[in-house]
């Protein structure tokens, strides 16, 4: 079954009130990283206060429990993500070959320069599914920069390359390689350059992320709205590229360009969907499940997300970064199904977007705009 149908078939059962298990989680393993990119929420912290951050994350020998009380749950995704740069651990590489034990779909996020070929031949003989690779610029010029370390385009590459060469000596076309790029003013003329270095090194799909300010140090990044209207054309060059090269994009989503305009006030985006589409064609009714299909976000029925300090909440917003509950004493069973995540479960079902969803990712927007016409075709 893949994602997008069990995403679909368990928020049914939830529609119906019978309960089922997360799809993903989302789990950040570490805050540490090798790199310290302009773009980056840790440029926000001193380093003190990091320290402190790396002093409470789980151990190791945590984070492969949760492994399996994933399996038990009935997850069928784990996806690794920063934080950090999920390498910084050598415990992830052990639980990708667990994972992969289990026969679980797994995702990551990294910057790519951590990899060794022994690495690199092991994710591709586990069956490792998709890596995103982020890469900020077609040259080191560009990307060095943003990334804030002189030699990270050429490390991040190279690894690509070698992905690509391992793929082709196995027969497999797993994992699948995507790179990912945040858009700044550092980059936004250069993406048809891009798209020519992900053909060129192997790329099977390309992903664009929209800045999200999470520090005012890093504000200088954010397109005004005069060089996103120059940016659109770009991007519509962009995706014809992508199209010749046989290269999946998600580009177009942002051919709307409120879309990254608005990245630290989402919560307005997903309110404008809720007024604009749900609250008129589809207004409150005594049916649960009427209500059910009609909601601006089904994270806290599918996925949870979880920090290195264990802190635990259905998604990547202030929620997980200010609790105080942790899969450091509790097990995922007992919060999914218990008090902590139905409280989060009641807030979005009386269709409240509460202020930590201002700076959720814009992709969540598309997301969930995909979940609501699926449940709708099944049970609408």
């Amino acid at each position: 079954m893949d994602l997008y149908r069990a995403r679909i078939e368990r928020l049914s059962k939830w529609a119906k009130k019978k309960k089922a298990p997360p799809v993903t989680i989302e789990l950040v393993p570490t805050d540490r990283c090798n790199l310290n990119c302009l773009s980056c929420w840790r440029r926000g912290w001193d380093k003190k206060k990091l320290e402190e951050r790396y002093k409470q994350e789980m151990s190791d020998e945590r984070l492969l429990e949760l492994v399996d009380e994933a399996v038990e749950l009935g997850v069928l995704e784990i996806a690794f993500v920063g934080g950090g740069e999920p390498l910084a651990r050598k415990v992830t590489l052990k639980m990708f070959k667990k994972m992969k034990e289990y026969n679980m779909i797994g995702d990551l996020v990294t910057n790519g320069t951590l990899f060794t070929k022994k690495s690199i031949e092991m994710m591709v003989k586990i069956g490792w599914d998709r890596i995103k690779f982020s890469i900020d610029g077609p040259d080191a010029k560009i990307h060095d920069y943003v990334r804030q370390t002189k030699g990270a385009f050429k490390a991040t590459v190279n690894n690509i390359k070698y992905f690509a060469k391992m793929k082709k000596k196995y027969k497999t076309d797993k994992p699948r390689l995507i790179l990912q790029s945040v858009l700044s003013k550092e980059n936004y003329k250069k993406f048809p350059e891009l798209v020519k270095l992900a053909h060129r090194i192997g790329v099977d799909e390309m992903t664009l992320l929209p800045l999200t300010v999470f520090d005012e140090s890093m504000r200088h990044l954010k397109l005004t709205k005069k060089e996103v209207k120059e940016f659109i054309p770009i991007l519509r060059k962009c995706i014809d590229m992508a199209n010749k090269f046989g290269i999946e994009t998600n580009y177009h989503e942002f051919l709307d360009e409120k879309y990254i305009l608005k990245t630290e006030d989402m919560n307005s985006v997903l309110e404008e969907e809720l007024d604009n589409f749900i609250k008129k064609e589809y207004p409150r009714s005594r049916s649960y499940k009427k209500n059910f299909l009609f909601l601006p976000c089904y994270a806290p029925w599918i996925h949870m997300t979880i920090l290195p300090n264990g802190n635990i909440a259905p998604c990547f917003s202030p929620w997980v970064w200010e609790t105080n509950v942790s899969v450091k004493n509790h097990s995922l069973k007992e919060l999914w199904y218990g008090d902590y995540f139905n409280k989060f479960r009641k807030i979005i079902f009386n269709r409240k977007l509460p202020d930590n969803c201002k700076k959720c990712c814009v992709w969540e927007v598309f997301n969930n705009r995909k979940v609501r016409e699926g449940l709708v075709e099944v049970l609408g």
